[in-house]
């Protein structure tokens, strides 16, 4: 099979998705070796593609921006001339006639709370649902996803095919460090994960733990994550719980400091109000935290065997299931072996679920 991915995202991009479209290539690669493979990659990044990519990777660089023209316009002009049987974009379809186009579409969340997104981002994120129906098969990441975008959307096809653990996560030795930078004691705090922003819910988390006093200066709420957090505070009693150190943020830390963070927190809260995934629970139980989740289908989806769920509008709900995960360990939800975990989100799993309809769909294709 000749692929050419949208690989906009592969040098610098936000996190998640960065994270998706590298795991996604790399094990493409690793798992089917006779494929030819072929990256558009933004023109500024080339060079450092290249020295992270085999020889045998074909990159075309492209100066159009933003993503959406790289995705719906670029990689198809590209992939005619490269002659490929398939494209596979993200979030952004391709129309690609002459073999198939395929596009992993990370979450539509914007149509259904609209309130959560700008202006500006609700005219951009617009076009993901109008342009998937261009796309021969749209992949996304879980069930109650695709059964989202089906809804707001006229794809042709939507399949939930999972995604994989971060291999760099997994495999990062503990890295303590993160101990003397916030600071924290091993045992002794309880952790969020996230991007910063309303959708995640940082202020009624905050709320409800200091109301109800399951945080304090000895076992505080460390919240990780781009930014410095500050813009969710809202009242003065979550200001000074900011001054005192009750509430601590991390910011931005390393692979090895995540690890470490999961493994040793008291219990790690996510009570988002929406996600298309959401990692973070997945990757906190993998590494043996009880987790606080936001009652939602995906997560029950995700993590539902191993879960305290909240209500994420209510901060008492929120503190009252961090309270149950602070209970000893005969007293928590059923844990699940790392293991068990690995083989649930396995990228290789994920990207042979993609190949194969990929493949499906390009025979289908040959033989009309």
């Amino acid at each position: 099979m000749k692929i050419l991915f949208d690989g906009f995202w592969f040098i610098s991009g936000p996190p998640s998705q960065r994270h998706v479209l590298r795991e996604m290539v790399t094990t493409w690669l690793d798992q089917f070796p006779g494929d030819e493979v072929g990256l558009v990659v933004r023109a500024r990044d080339a060079d450092e593609a290249r020295r992270e990519l085999p020889s045998r990777v074909t990159l075309f660089p492209s100066r159009a921006y933003p993503h959406a023209v790289v995705a719906a316009v670029s990689l198809s002009r590209s992939a005619r001339r490269w002659r490929a049987d398939a494209v596979l974009a993200q979030n952004f379809a391709a129309r690609f006639r002459r073999g198939v186009s395929a596009v992993f579409l990370h979450d539509v969340l914007f149509v259904d709370h609209p309130e959560w997104f700008t202006p500006t981002e609700r005219a951009y994120f617009s076009f993901m649902p109008r342009l998937a129906p261009r796309a021969d098969v749209v992949f996304t990441s879980t069930s109650t996803e695709a059964a989202r975008i089906r809804s707001r959307s006229k794809p042709r096809s939507v399949l939930a095919v999972g995604i994989g653990l971060s291999k760099e996560l997994v495999q990062a030795v503990p890295d303590d460090r993160v101990r003397t930078a916030s600071p924290v004691e091993a045992g002794s705090y309880v952790l969020a994960v996230g991007r910063l922003n309303v959708r995640k819910n940082l202020a009624r988390v905050i709320e409800g733990c200091l109301d109800a006093g399951v945080i304090s200066r000895e076992r505080p709420l460390l919240i990780v994550g781009a930014g410095d957090g500050r813009s969710d505070v809202e009242t003065d009693a979550q200001r000074r719980a900011v001054d005192s150190g009750v509430v601590r943020f991390a910011g931005f830390v390393s692979d090895g400091e995540l690890r470490w963070l999961y493994e040793n927190a008291s219990c790690t809260v996510f009570a988002s109000l929406g996600e298309g995934f959401g990692m973070p629970p997945v990757e906190a139980a993998y590494f043996g935290s009880e987790i606080v989740v936001s009652d939602l289908p995906v997560f029950h989806e995700t993590v539902g065997s191993v879960a305290h769920f909240v209500n994420p509008l209510s901060p008492p709900a929120i503190a009252a299931g961090v309270a149950s995960a602070l209970q000893p360990a005969e007293a928590r939800a059923t844990s699940v072996a790392p293991e068990a975990w690995q083989a649930r989100y396995d990228w290789s799993v994920s990207v042979a679920s993609m190949r194969r309809a990929v493949q499906t769909h390009l025979e289908t294709k040959r033989t009309r």
